[in-house]
């Protein structure tokens, strides 16, 4: 099943790049896609340029759990079993920012996930989520040449978060004792988030692009409390248009998260590795298949959980 879902993300790219004419991305002079100099930048999730500039963005995902196995005692025979729950994730989101000068954009986004195990046992100990957000904010260019960028961005979240959990339900069969946990719960999450967005390029192949980033407000755990959290991000970009000629580029980096919204009492920080390969073939388009591992420790089975995502970026310049 897995492997479906990446052969139709890899049909899907190669379609979007045999219907586009084949015309090489121009110089950064007349080009609308962030760059500096004449190095095109391509990004990964979790790292954002610091580029001022009106774009759409338009974003699909799937994702999935794997080697990650989570060991349950059974109170009547007092044994411990081991199994691999099976989680299944859809994501999406739009994004559009609106250069109101060339130092000042204001970013609109909007997105949402939905997550289900795939058998009963992954259904019943991690349970049915989905969840929907919505954030506005300002991007300001602090300075730029021809191979540095520096801004700073403010945003405010919100975050609509629906849980069913069977957990509790599940624990009375195992452990043969009762259980206050919920079977639904639900939490609106509100945040405020300041970030730094840098950019610098080595050569007209090689650039580097860093993230960081703190809010405040509340997070999805068990006391819904306000705390701070805070973000780390980088990322190394290859134009393999001025290196081999080819008009793809490459972004490989990772992020820190502090805390990480899906999982309750998550055990910080969340690390996350990602690979994009960005199709650059027109000064204003850019289409991008991503994968990305992100690592999430859970203090409830004191396990790390492995997710493999998959995602196609659309990027429009104007």
């Amino acid at each position: 099943m897995n492997y479906l879902r990446n052969i139709f993300f890899i049909l899907l790219f190669l379609f979007g790049l045999t219907n586009e004419p084949f015309i090489m991305a121009q110089s950064s002079d007349s080009t609308l896609l962030p760059s500096l100099g004449n190095h095109i930048f391509t990004s990964i999730t979790g790292v954002e340029d610091p580029f001022i500039k009106t774009k759409f963005v338009l974003n699909i995902g799937l994702a999935n759990l794997f080697d990650t196995e989570i060991p349950v005692t059974l109170a009547e025979t007092n044994k411990t079993i081991v199994f691999q729950p099976q989680l299944f994730y859809a994501v999406g989101g739009i994004e559009y920012q609106h250069a109101v000068k060339d130092w000042a954009a204001i970013h609109l986004k909007a997105g949402g996930t939905a997550r289900i195990g795939d058998n009963l046992v992954s259904i019943a100990t991690q349970g049915i989520s989905a969840a929907s957000y919505f954030g506005i904010g300002l991007i300001f260019k602090l300075s730029e040449n021809n191979d540095l960028s520096l801004a700073a961005a403010l945003d405010l979240n919100s975050t609509s978060f629906t849980y069913i959990s069977l957990q509790g339900m599940f624990d009375e069969i195992v452990s043969d004792s009762s259980s206050n946990q919920q079977v639904f719960n639900k939490y609106q999450i509100l945040c405020g988030n300041m970030q730094f967005r840098f950019a610098y390029k080595f050569s007209k192949t090689l650039g580097l692009m860093a993230n960081t980033s703190g809010s405040y407000g509340e997070i999805y755990a068990a006391n819904s409390d306000n705390e701070f959290n805070w973000t780390l991000g980088t990322l190394l970009s290859v134009d393999l248009k001025n290196w081999i000629h080819i008009p793809f580029g490459i972004g490989f980096g990772g992020t820190m998260i502090s805390n990480d919204w899906q999982f309750s009492e998550t055990d910080d920080p969340v690390y996350t590795v990602n690979l994009n390969i960005s199709f650059i073939n027109q000064d204003d388009l850019s289409i991008a298949w991503e994968n990305y591992i992100q690592m999430i420790h859970q203090d409830q089975f004191n396990q790390t959980y492995n997710f493999h995502y998959s995602r196609l970026y659309l990027s429009y310049y104007f």
